[in-house]
């Protein structure tokens, strides 16, 4: 029996984490991103072997109560750097995204040249926390011959 007690305050404070948090957020759309860079194979210097090509998600998330409006996802990057915007997503008309509601951004990057490359992706919103995010994109080629 005595087990049993022991265990009574960790259930407890593990369902009162289980709760719905709508009543915290804020009433204005809250444009939420997972990260603020999407490096292409950066960790310990490496890179992405040229001419193959690798790929990041960005996560988008509304943590308003209004709907948000995405109106629009442009990249400043060069040619290497591919955009596959969020499935349903047209240009020049709002993407609306309920409290909570996720889309994905992907973006392919497929080097021709070894060395760095740099470039920008925006999302404009009626997000009251950032109306325009940008995210930084950065990749580089590596020859796969080179000593």
């Amino acid at each position: 029996m005595q087990l049993r007690t022991r265990w009574l305050p960790i259930i407890f404070f593990a369902l009162a984490g289980c709760g719905e948090e709508a009543a915290d957020l804020p009433k204005a759309p809250q444009l939420f991103t997972d990260r603020d860079e999407m490096s292409f194979n950066r960790e310990f210097d490496s890179g992405i072997f040229l001419n193959t090509t690798g790929f990041n998600s960005l996560v988008l998330e509304n943590r308003g109560e209004d709907t948000l409006q995405i109106t629009d996802i442009t990249m400043a990057a060069p040619s290497e750097f591919k955009l596959q915007v969020p499935e349903g997503f047209v240009a020049g008309t709002p993407f609306p995204l309920e409290t909570y509601k996720r889309a994905f951004i992907t973006v392919a990057f497929t080097p021709k040249a070894a060395r760095e490359y740099q470039g920008t992706l925006t999302i404009k919103s009626n997000a009251a926390n950032t109306p325009e995010k940008v995210i930084v994109l950065s990749g580089k080629g590596v020859d796969p011959n080179a000593p």
